[in-house]
């Protein structure tokens, strides 16, 4: 719809004259109203065609702040109002400090769906597809948001983006490897990687879980330590075995008084989740360990309880899941053990005959 305006200004000789405007008005259902004034009836023509356009062809971004948007715009937004909502927020500082270092200056427009993928696959050839895929999901929602939220965006390039994962891991420690692995972690420079690869090994907490204990969390007393934030956001508690309990007392003995976390950077107090990884290495190495991670320590311990009898609930109790799907994977090891039990009950109830 286009208006013809008539009013009237004052000029600079003080004279009052007419002036006539011309305003192009776009009302769709689907959209808001948008509306703009030009000098000639041509412009406003052109513009309210060009909006009509684009709105039919889904291209259409209603702010137009928008345009001049960044995707380091959108990312430090995303850090800004979603961190604090994340409970494992380092690694959403992870994934926005690299797509800004990669895409940060790309407008939010004019981002190639053929670049993310480009990253992504380089990204696939050093890293497994579970990791590829964390990083183009903090991504796309980021993008989400910019949609529905902030409308600085009319699509999401990264639909349908990633990565197909495999079934999860089952890599476990045998007992030659596990003697290996924690002689190499007690023979290491940093001061606390033996007690955390013992809990790990022992109880199957995560590493996150791990070197986010704090003093008023444990009880050594009685062995046991409470999870009070898990990946399922639900409490756990870990049973701890009397030699876990020792090296926390060796640790106690010397600890930092401006820092209640168990195991704090000796440099600065604070988590000690990233600096450990030079010296796990390091660790898993000196162990001849091949195709192991420290979460596999997880699955070490899922996998002794299994191979020792424990039915999955107890495993998937043990473990923080909520669900027996996550533990359908040691399936083969408690069938495996009620396949002997029920062989060796029914040799006795045969007896002699």
């Amino acid at each position: 719809m286009i208006r013809k305006r008539v009013g009237k200004r004052k000029g600079a000789d003080g004279k009052i004259r007419k002036t006539t405007t011309w305003q192009a008005v776009v009302r769709r259902s689907d959209h808001p109203a948008q509306t703009k004034t030009f000098k000639t009836k041509r412009e406003a023509e052109v513009w309210a065609t060009s909006i009509e356009d684009a709105i039919n062809k889904d291209e259409y971004i209603p702010n137009p702040e928008s345009k001049r948007r960044k995707i380091r715009d959108m990312l430090e937004r995303y850090r800004k109002s979603e961190l604090p909502k994340k409970r494992d927020w380092r690694n959403y500082e992870r994934h926005i400090d690299f797509w800004i270092e990669r895409v940060g200056g790309y407008k939010i427009s004019a981002l190639p769906r053929s670049l993310i993928v480009e990253i992504r696959d380089e990204m696939a050839q050093t890293r497994e597809p579970a990791t590829v895929n964390r990083y183009l999901a903090t991504l796309r929602h980021a993008f989400n948001l910019a949609v529905t939220d902030w409308e600085w965006a009319n699509k999401n390039p990264l639909q349908r983006i990633m990565l197909t994962e495999a079934r999860g891991r089952d890599r476990h420690l045998s007992d030659k490897e596990i003697t290996a692995l924690l002689d190499a972690a007690k023979s290491s420079a940093h001061p606390h990687l033996y007690a955390m690869v013992l809990i790990a090994i022992t109880t199957g907490a995560r590493r996150g879980e791990i070197t986010g204990l704090r003093w008023g969390d444990v009880d050594l007393g009685k062995g046991r330590a409470l999870l009070q934030h898990t990946k399922n956001t639900d409490k756990r508690t870990l049973a701890l075995v009397p030699q876990v309990t020792a090296e926390l007392r060796k640790i106690q003995k010397v600890r930092r008084i401006d820092s209640d976390l168990i195991f704090e950077n000796p440099n600065n107090g604070k988590r000690t989740y990233s600096a450990i990884e030079d010296y796990w290495r390091e660790a898993r190495a000196k162990a001849n360990l091949e195709d192991f991670r420290f979460h596999d320590l997880r699955h070490t311990f899922a996998s002794r309880m299994a191979m020792d009898g424990r039915s999955l609930a107890e495993i998937a109790a043990a473990l923080g899941h909520r669900t027996l799907a996550m533990v359908q994977r040691y399936t083969h090891l408690t069938d495996s053990h009620v396949q002997t039990a029920m062989e060796q009950t029914a040799l006795k109830v045969l007896g002699d005959a």
